[in-house]
């Protein structure tokens, strides 16, 4: 039977958006609209066992979904795709569920990892929103190799987090933490049915009457925004127009060395769109490339709250789940930039940049946002969710299926065609793009695409199997977790699970990359190791050593790569920094972005 949750405020947000070559968008709209849980859901819970409020959860991000769906141009551009805020009604259940007891459980029943986010200074100018690992400052030389580097990484409840001034981020939190949120997202990934290759959800912890717990920044991901606990300010802007400075990639603003402050928004033509403080159970939509800040500075300034005491209750918890559709470039223009480089076709966009060349499907700098802005949006956006539905997954003989299939491959050769008009090239014919080229690229990112989607599912499956066999042991799972425990149990902790499906999906999106490099299938390839990557490497006292007839690996984060591409600086989970690593020393990558 469906349930009815009434009274749930929709709020859709467009406004007056000001970019070199466009008119003005639809004023903002304001729309009231009872959500109903779909029998789909409510069967699919059913089906598999789980509670119903994952029904609700699932219904959700249906909505999302449609939302997409709906502000999708049928040249494929998502351009006119705005934020939307849904308010909670008190009287009706929260539509996820998550606050300060859940995360207390879930550090004391397995070994979590966080991170907290600060700008950095660079020659005494503030730098962009850069993470720092939370409870790694263990000295380089106090690292004891006797004790694992994740046992001696583990979170205290009260000296890491209560204890913490600004924000803990836990990335990865939906396929790390099984007790909840692993079953969230499965529910989000359900309900969402292909409009995303996949789903990450991060915890964000902040505590009350933080200036600035987030300064402007821009995401890869269109983002779902639920707030579970306290409350949090969030402002969100318009696209800044990327031809103020073509060398800024849209997708990273306010990160690593971009400075991005409210000022150079003005400047570069970005408006406020959305100033809003969340309240539990409120869920705020902001699409990829939207810059936002937040705080809980303003949030309790009633004159109850004057003067009192805030609890560890009080502070401000959100989940924030990506639409990780950029993350594994799936999207128009990473699947233009194989589809010319495959073919051995000119790209036109590779010119005018200072960037060398490189592998990278995506490459957001340059020329390409110098293009008009109805082009670069169609370009930056994703693809299709037919593309990616778990319903065709089966059958990509479907005329549905097939039918979108060649619509995409139009709306590709459409937008490589009006990039060599805007730029002024004219392709020889027996070197230009055809439309079968651009189908077989299509077919290929959906077999690829598929696949990511698939290994999503099977990590959320997995945590949410390994949840039920926790429950079901006797004794409870949270006494037996230690610092010594039996290797068949160790092997279940989270920080060995979950990498081993984030590696399946970095090689899927190297078979990509391969696909463009040499056009063909490509089964034993190495992936290229990026910056932010996680690998596993020797630690120096052990380069000579070996166990069994192999060297002992541990996890680390590469932080930088030598200019030649030769050497490798790393970062142990311990804290510990190891510099110049030759490549024959490491493993990976896989986790791309987990410890980020």
């Amino acid at each position: 039977m469906a349930l009815l949750i009434n009274n749930v405020v929709l709020i859709l947000y467009t406004s007056i958006i000001l970019f070199p070559s466009s008119s003005a968008f639809l004023l903002p709209l304001f729309k009231e609209q009872p959500l109903a849980v779909s029998p789909d859901s409510t069967r699919w819970v059913f089906e598999n066992n789980l509670d119903n409020k994952y029904a609700i959860t699932s219904t959700l991000f249906k909505e999302v979904a449609l939302h997409l769906r709906m502000h999708t141009d049928s040249n494929g551009s998502r351009a006119s795709c705005p934020p939307f805020l849904m308010r909670r009604n008190e009287n009706e259940p929260m539509m996820i569920e998550f606050n300060c007891n859940d995360l207390e459980s879930a550090l004391s029943c397995d070994y979590l990892s966080a991170c907290t986010g600060s700008r950095k200074s660079n020659e005494g100018k503030n730098g962009g929103w850069e993470m720092e690992d939370l409870g790694s400052n263990q000295d380089e030389h106090e690292y004891n190799q006797d004790v694992h580097s994740f046992q001696a990484k583990r979170l205290d409840w009260k000296e890491d987090v209560l204890n913490a001034t600004n924000t803990i981020i836990f990335n990865s939190a939906g396929s790390y933490i099984s007790s909840t949120l692993a079953a969230t997202s499965l529910a989000a990934l359900h309900g969402l049915d292909g409009a995303a290759a996949g789903v990450c959800m991060n915890l964000y912890v902040t505590p009350a009457l933080v200036k600035t717990s987030a300064p402007p920044h821009t995401d890869k991901q269109d983002v779902v925004v639920v707030q579970t606990q306290g409350r949090k300010r969030w402002r969100v802007y318009s696209p800044p127009d990327s031809s103020f400075d073509s060398e800024l990639d849209p997708f990273k603003r306010g990160k690593g060395t971009d400075s991005l402050t409210l000022e150079m928004l003005k400047r570069e033509n970005s408006e406020l769109l959305l100033d809003v403080t969340l309240y539990p159970g409120d869920t705020l939509f902001v699409p990829a490339r939207f810059p936002h800040t937040t705080d809980t500075l303003d949030c309790y300034d009633s004159e109850d709250d004057i003067g009192r005491s805030f609890e560890k209750e009080d502070w401000s918890m959100h989940l924030t789940v990506g639409l990780d559709s950029h993350v594994w470039n799936l999207n128009y223009i990473s699947m233009r930039t194989l589809a010319l480089r495959s073919h051995g076709i000119h790209d036109v966009l590779l010119q005018q940049t200072k960037h060398s060349f490189d592998r990278n499907m995506d490459m957001c700098v340059g020329r390409v946002n110098q293009l008009s802005n109805d082009l670069r949006e169609g370009l930056y956006s994703s693809v299709d969710d037919t593309m990616l539905s778990f319903h065709s997954k089966n059958d990509r003989s479907s005329p549905k299926l097939v039918q979108s299939m060649e619509k995409l491959a139009s709306n590709l050769l459409s937008f490589h065609d009006r990039t060599n008009l805007e730029c002024g090239f004219r392709e020889d014919e027996a070197q230009s793009l055809t439309f079968d080229q651009c189908l077989q690229t299509v077919n290929h990112f959906q077999y690829v695409g598929q696949k990511i989607a698939n290994s999503h599912q099977d990590m959320y499956v997995a945590a949410v199997k390994e949840e039920q066999m926790r429950v079901n042991e006797e004794g409870g799972w949270a006494r037996n977790v230690g610092n010594c425990m039996p290797d068949e149990r160790a092997r279940r902790l989270s920080i060995f699970r979950v990498p081993l499906y984030f590696q399946e999906m970095d090689m899927c999106r190297e078979e990509l990359r391969a696909w463009g490099d040499t056009l063909g299938t490509h089964e034993n390839i190495s992936p290229m190791i990026l910056v932010g990557d996680q690998v596993e490497s020797v630690f120096p006292t052990n380069l000579c050593r070996e166990v069994d007839g192999e060297h002992p690996f541990n996890s680390a984060k590469v932080i930088k790569i030598s200019s030649d591409g030769m050497l490798y600086d790393l970062q142990y989970f311990n804290g510990m920094v190891q510099k110049g690593v030759q490549e024959h020393y490491l493993r990976g990558p896989h986790g791309i972005g987990i410890y980020i």
